[in-house]
């Protein structure tokens, strides 16, 4: 070998132990000083520091052997007198091999001479033979020893006292390939990576070290008694000796296969062999040199005193256990000799194992010994502790290799037999020992055996019980006597096992009885463990399993020692009982587990207060369900019983239904014909039962249970009950519904349940038997009537409803004819009429019945008497939402039985149904359903499958049929009305008038306003969707005259444009005989248009050329797209009779248009319906007529008496204003005539005050103000627009006189449209007629209208209108600019001599300086030079500097005044 890298040599660190003094090991210090200079002369050495030889309490200390010998005295002792010693020489080594005793005689070496290199030889040498048996042996002791007692004087071995330290330093110095320069534990460590990494091709290395381990051995035994000077000094060594031992096991090559440190050939030689072998028994000998030593150390410390290492005997029997392995697994060794040599280990393994167990080694009792001193230490040992195992588990190896031996031998087998059954006592004893040491730890409760400390004993300890049992049947006798008191004989091979599971389930009983909770925990763990395997081992699979004595031993165990009591009692802990589940577990599958089980198991469950301990046994039980019979399952559930409602939790609602499920499964598992027996059912009904009491229990709690009962009921009623307990529960439950006991709302459900699988027989059979229709309705009557009373909590009160009308539904489905005539009415009281609690029971009522109409397929006597009797004479006032989902409902029934063609009368149903939706949104109170209903009902004329299925033309005379039902009701109600107001005549001499009572007023009036409604609702959906009524092509309107196309028909695409505005692309069919002139004069009459272009294949049309020519000839339609292009400023050809195409549904009902406008003259309220309805179609020809006639009088269009009618004009004249705006410009003579029409109008109003004006005249002045407006500021401001308005001042007079008015008005649309409108049109007229405006001048209240309007008024619309006003014509962009001038000038003096108010009114002055700041900049610059700004800016300067203001945070009320101030 190379020598070692000077990087790799370490120093041992320095060892102490208590309070004795130890030297350090190193190389120099292994050499004595009187060596040096009489083997080496040749070089001087240094001086050697003199060793310390450590010596007990009362002995001296001297430095060398001479200065001893005047104090000693010798003793002659016979050797057969001596106590023989702990550990023999080398017996074990000599029984594998001869090894010659004489070799060569050791060297004396230098201190220096041990630090040559290791290419320089090192001669090896033995020791001389030990003297002859029976010689005596001298002793040596201290002089004032001698007067001692002779058992405690200290006599040592002359060759100890002689020179101990010169010999085993002779040791150190011919350790194998160790050079001069290496401590020996360098040298160890080399020879490891020797081992490890490189090729053995000579034998003789592994002779070596066999030879010095036993030279070693031999020389130290002498000196036994110093055990501290060893395991201090050569600590480190032995600490890195053991990798050497351990590397034979872990070498390996290159590729990562293990080989061994021999050389790689064919055959492993019988040398090869044979220096193996001595090398393990060498290292057997030397692993209990270690344990001795450890042994000798732990026993000489103190109580108190640990030592500081860790035992060094701990690796070597960690190497030991793999050594005396025959397992490949536990020793890869091995493995690997048989695999490549075809080396058989077991011959080597006995030989180990015989002289372990030799009497004369007594290799056992020293492991016990130093087991025993580990444990009396555990408590401040707890590393070392955890190497317990090795030594438990060096034991189990050996006596693993011991066979049980035939009866009868004799000879040398006898011999052989008798020296294993002692090495088997002693290995009894050493368990014997090692058990008591770890019950004992258990029931101290030790910290130190921890979770981890105590598997592993029990691991091991019970491996070694097993190996000891099936080797020996003495002992297992022994065992079953001594341990667990069994005197009956057992089967052969159950004996062992049962020996071991015995001692097993004591320990874990002792563990869950005694010990820790960390240990009670791992005792519990560890036996449903055990029983797991015992289940798998000796029942699963078999059929007589439960007949097996381990099994029956087990499940005695169990019972005789009440673990069932502890660990399941109300005094256990919750961590234990989660665990139980196998040990019950096994108890049911051994058929041991009986009632009284159940019965203590369930106490617990009953009386203890830790909700914890209850919540872990129903966590627990669940665990046995899978391998339980039905008899226990079903009487784990009669159990259940005895549970109070008040103890019933969600653990409990888990259990439960695990259980019932188990118990269901178990059933179908069984397949037996009849129902279940009845206690799951019992137990879900009394469930539910007790649920139903709102007394019993808070609200989400009973909800829960309930909850849950219905389902596992529903879930059982899949196997059962049998007839006659279905029969049985019937019984029950009407029995509490008749004697209306607190139960009836649980019987009521449980009947429903049991309804959902077969309904139709059991009701019958129950209405029939039972009377069960009238119980319920009068149970039902009564129930409404105590909810009517004490109305209880809204949760509750669903509760108790619900489960009635879900049975009530069975009734109506499955036995309709057992509701007489005069219960229904009744019921149908308590359930939607006066007699029920409230709205929201009637809504569930409703729901019920909607379902149960779902669900029927045939004519139903009682819903028909619903829909025929009941529902029409259901008063308005108990009209709820859902109401309208029944009549819906009703509706698809009786669609249903007309498909299904089942009477002749099917279809009445369905008629009733419709009336019905008439009705609710005719006659609904105000701001319930109406608008519901309405929607509905239109909704069902349009989209119900029988108008969507019907034909077009049927479908259309739906629609009419419903105008006319409407229009009829809206004249029905207006004379009624009409009459009440003006009275009618009774009798022929002597009229009477007839008073109306409020409510038929109030119901003619719903009557009306719900028919306008409807009518508003059906065009409204009309109109969003095209599909119900197409709209009529615009030529077939307005063309409708041409009698036949001339030619073949062609088609032509156009399109017109205004300006920046377009059509879309329109098609027109015509004939191609027909000429270009004649198309042109269609596009006029489509278009309006008087003055176009036309635009056709990118090129203008000349249509002079062409106007003559014939479309066949042209070829024009060929072309494309005609664009026609209207010419700007051009006027337009409008049929104000047709202002939009109508569709024709809106052409029937304009067809009624004399009973809508006369519909006018109703009252306010009513009139304004009517107008708002009116306003939703183009105006009528009529009216169009009126407002176009130059003939018409004031009168006739602005009728004073009807308001409303005017109002109706006013939206004529802005239709066909606004008509004539998307044409082009509008006709100048058609806006002058309407200007002075609506101006007469104006100016022939009494001007009464406010007050005095109803509503309907404040509408119409308003209307007509912003209508007048409108044609004001469209209208030509031309010179011959002077003459737009007759008398001027009166019109001016006039519109001022409505500013004043509007003063008084509360409503501000009103006012807004008064005074902005009003002050609007003076400001327009002003800008046509400058008469007009001198007249409006020299009345001068345009400042106090400003300064009202803009600053003192408060309401904020009336403000804004005002400057949005102004603004208009300051910045209108075509206005002449002297016009602008005169204007904004008047504006600005009137404006400027306001501001100092402003102060007064900061918080509306906002709209004040926006209005000022447009007038100022609008001015002329050559006029902004002639106003005195200076004297402008100080007079606002002044204004700013006395403004005060409170300054708020977050608030900028100030800038209101301050910044437009600023700005202006």
């Amino acid at each position: 070998m190379e020598d070692s890298d000077a990087s790799l040599t370490r120093k041992r660190p320095r060892l102490d132990s208590g309070s004795r003094s130890y030297r350090s090991l190193s190389a120099d210090r292994l050499v004595p000083p009187h060596s040096a200079n009489a083997l080496n002369t040749e070089r001087a050495t240094p001086p050697v520091e003199t060793p310390i030889i450590p010596v007990t309490s009362g002995e001296q200390v001297n430095p060398t052997v001479e200065g001893t010998s005047s104090k000693m005295t010798i003793n002659v002792r016979d050797p057969a007198l001596q106590p023989p010693p702990l550990m023999p020489t080398t017996p074990i080594c000599q029984s594998l091999t001869h090894h010659d005793s004489d070799m060569d005689e050791l060297a004396n070496l230098s201190e220096p001479e041990l630090h040559k290199s290791h290419d320089e030889p090192i001669s090896t040498h033995v020791s001389p033979p030990p003297s002859s048996p029976g010689s005596p042996e001298i002793e040596v002791a201290e002089v004032e020893d001698i007067s001692q007692e002779p058992g405690h004087t200290k006599w040592r071995t002359l060759g100890s006292v002689s020179d101990p330290v010169r010999t085993r330093s002779e040791m150190w110095a011919i350790f194998p390939y160790r050079n001069r320069t290496q401590s020996p534990w360098e040298a160890a460590e080399e020879l490891h990576r020797h081992f490890l990494h490189q090729p053995t091709e000579d034998p003789t290395l592994f002779r070596d070290l066999s030879d010095w381990i036993r030279q070693y051995l031999d020389v130290t035994k002498s000196i036994s008694s110093q055990p501290f000077d060893m395991y201090d000094d050569e600590y480190g060594f032995w600490m890195t000796f053991i990798s050497v031992i351990n590397v034979l096991c872990k070498r390996s090559n290159n590729r990562g296969t293990p080989v061994l440190p021999l050389p790689l050939q064919q055959n492993f030689s019988s040398e090869h062999r044979k220096t193996f072998e001595e090398l393990l028994a060498s290292f057997v000998a030397l692993t209990f040199r270690m344990v001795e030593i450890d042994c000798h150390m732990l026993q000489n410390l103190a109580a108190d005193e640990n030592p500081k290492q860790e035992l060094v005997s701990a690796g070597y029997l960690e190497w030991l256990s793999c050594i005396v392995s025959s397992s490949e697994n536990k020793s890869p060794l091995w493995k690997h000799l048989r695999h490549m040599y075809d080396y058989d280990s077991k011959p080597t393994i006995s030989v180990l194992t015989k002289e372990i167990c030799r009497p004369s080694f007594n290799g056992l009792a020293m492991l016990a010994q130093l087991l025993r001193q580990v444990l009396n230490r555990a408590r401040t040992l707890p590393g070392v502790i955890e190497k317990l195992g090795n030594i438990i588990d060096s034991v189990s190896r050996v006596v693993d290799h011991f066979q049980p031996l035939q009866a009868g031998t004799s000879g040398p087998e006898f011999a052989l037999r008798s020296s294993r059954r002692m090495s088997l006592t002693a290995a009894y004893d050493f368990f014997e020992t090692t058990d008591a040491m770890f019950q004992r730890f258990i029931s101290k409760q030790n910290a130190a055996l921890s979770h981890d400390i105590c598997h592993t004993m029990l691991r091991h300890l019970s491996n070694l019980l097993r190996k000891i049992t099936t080797t020996s049947n003495d002992l297992t006798t022994k065992v079953l006597k001594e341990k667990l008191g069994l005197d009956q004989g057992f089967q052969t091979a159950a004996a062992p096992v049962i020996a071991e599971e015995g001692w097993k389930f004591q320990v874990f009983r002792k563990c869950f009885l005694e010990g820790r909770m960390e240990i009670r925990i791992q005792g519990v763990e560890s036996m449903q463990r055990e029983l797991v395997e015992i289940h798998r081992l000796f029942i699963s699979g078999t059929h007589i399993s439960q007949w097996n004595p381990v099994v029956l031993f087990l499940s005695d165990f169990i019972i005789e020692n009440k673990l069932i009591d502890y660990l399941l009692g109300a005094e256990s802990h919750p961590r234990l009982i989660r665990l139980t589940a196998n040990i019950v577990g096994f108890l049911v599958v051994t058929f041991r587990y009986t009632e009284a089980e159940s019965d203590r198991i369930w106490h617990t469950v009953k009386t203890s207060q830790d909700p914890g301990v209850v919540g872990a046994v129903l966590q627990m039980l669940p665990g046995i369900f899978n391998i339980s019979d039905y008899p226990i399952l079903l009487y784990l559930v009669e159990k259940l019983n005895e549970i109070p409602l008040s103890a019933w939790d969600t653990r409990m609602t888990i259990y439960a239904e695990s259980l019932i499920n188990a118990t269901i499964k178990k059933w179908n598992e069984l397949n037996r014909g009849h129902g279940m027996d009845e206690s799951p059912y019992h137990c879900c009904i009394r469930l539910i039962r007790e649920a139903s009491d709102l007394g019993s229990s808070t609200f989400h709690k009973r909800r829960s249970i309930s909850v849950f009962a219905n389902r596992m009921l529903e879930n059982l009623l899949n196997v059962g009950p049998s007839d006659e307990d279905r029969l049985r529960i019937y019984e029950d439950c009407i029995d509490h519904i008749a004697r209306r006991t607190a139960f009836a709302t649980g019987s009521f459900c449980v009947i429903s349940v049991l309804l959902r699988h077969d309904a139709r027989t059991n009701i019958t059979i129950l209405a029939t038997d039972f009377d069960l229709a009238s119980l319920v309705i009068a149970e039902f009557e009564q129930t409404t009537a105590k909810m009517s009373q004490d109305l209880p909590d809204r949760r509750g009160f669903d509760e108790c409803l619900t489960v009635r009308l879900e049975l009530l539904q069975h009734l109506i489905i499955s036995s309709p004819e057992s509701i007489t005539l005069e219960g229904g009415w009744r019921l149908w009281d308590a359930m939607v009429g006066s007699k029920a609690p409230g709205d929201m029971a009637r809504d569930s009522a409703l729901i019920m019945l909607v379902n149960a109409t779902t669900s029927l397929r045939k004519r139903n006597p009682f819903i028909d008497a619903c829909i025929s009797e009941y529902l029409p004479k259901l008063a308005p006032r108990f009209f709820t939402k859902n109401i309208l989902f029944f009549v819906n409902q009703v509706i698809n029934y009786g669609a249903f039985l007309e498909r299904t063609d089942q009477q002749v009368e099917s279809s009445h149903s369905d008629r009733l149904g419709i009336d019905m939706l008439w009705r609710i949104a005719l006659v609904a109170p105000s701001h319930t359903i109406e608008c519901k209903a309405i929607e509905t009902l239109v909704l069902t004329y349009l989209d119900s499958p029988k108008a969507q299925g019907a034909p077009k033309a049927a479908i259309e005379r739906m629609h009419v049929e419903v105008v006319e039902r409407c229009v009829r009701q809206l004249t029905i109600a207006a004379s009624r009305l009409k009459a009440f107001t003006d009275g009618t005549s009774s009798g022929e001499d002597e009229p009477m008038v007839i008073v109306a009572s409020d409510e038929e007023i109030h119901l003619q009036r719903l009557s009306f306003s719900r028919s306008l409604l409807i009518l508003r609702e059906l065009f409204g959906r009309i109109r969003s969707h095209p599909s119900y009524s197409p709209v009529p092509s615009a030529h077939s309107q307005l063309h409708n005259d041409i009698e036949e196309i001339k030619g073949i028909p062609v088609t032509i695409h156009y399109q017109s444009f205004i300006g920046a505005s377009q059509s879309p692309v329109k098609t027109l069919q015509v004939g191609d005989l027909e000429k270009v002139q004649d198309l042109m004069q269609r596009f006029e009459a489509l278009t309006g248009f008087t003055t176009y272009t036309v635009i056709l294949g990118g090129q203008n049309l000349n249509i002079g050329e062409c106007c003559d020519s014939t479309l066949r000839d042209s070829r024009l339609h060929d072309k494309g797209l005609f664009i026609i292009r209207k010419t700007p400023n051009s006027e337009s050809i409008l049929d104000l009779t047709q202002v939009r195409v109508l569709k024709p549904l809106e052409m029937e009902v304009m067809g009624y248009f004399s009973e809508f406008y006369r519909f006018l003259s109703l009252d306010e309220t009513l009139s304004i319906e009517i107008l708002e309805f009116l306003k939703a179609f183009p105006p009528h020809e009529y009216v169009i007529s009126l407002v176009n006639s130059t003939t018409s009088s004031i009168e006739d269009i602005f009728p004073t008496a009807t308001p409303f009618k005017a109002l109706y004009s006013v939206y004529t004249y802005e239709q066909c204003l606004e008509l004539s705006l998307q044409n082009g410009s509008p006709s100048q003579d058609f806006m002058g005539q309407s200007i002075r029409m609506m101006a007469e109008s104006l100016s022939s109003t009494t001007g009464t005050g406010s007050t005095l004006m109803t509503k309907g005249e404040h509408l119409a002045v308003a209307g007509l103000v912003e209508c007048l407006l409108k044609f004001l500021k469209e209208a030509a401001r031309t010179d011959s627009s002077n003459e737009i308005l007759s008398d001027k001042l009166l019109v001016v007079d006039r519109l001022l006189s409505l500013i004043t008015l509007a003063d008084d008005t509360r409503d501000i649309s009103v006012a807004s449209s008064l005074i902005c409108g009003s002050l609007g049109c003076v400001l327009e007229a002003s800008l046509h007629s400058e008469t007009l405006f001198e007249s409006f001048k020299n009345a001068d209240r345009f400042r106090t209208i400003l300064q009202k309007a803009l600053l003192h008024d408060q309401r904020r619309p009336i403000r804004q209108g005002i400057a949005r006003s102004i603004r208009s014509i300051c910045d209108h962009p075509t206005l002449e600019a002297s016009k602008k001038y005169n204007f904004a000038s008047y504006c600005w003096e009137s404006l400027q001599s306001i501001v100092p108010e402003t102060l007064q009114y900061g918080l509306h002055a906002e709209n004040f300086f926006s209005v000022a700041n447009t007038v100022l900049r609008s001015l002329e610059d050559t006029y902004r030079q002639t106003l005195p700004l200076t004297a402008y800016v100080q007079d606002w300067t002044g204004l700013l500097i006395q403004h005060h203001h409170d300054e708020v945070r977050q608030l900028k009320i100030s800038n209101v005044f301050q910044a437009p101030l600023n700005v202006l």
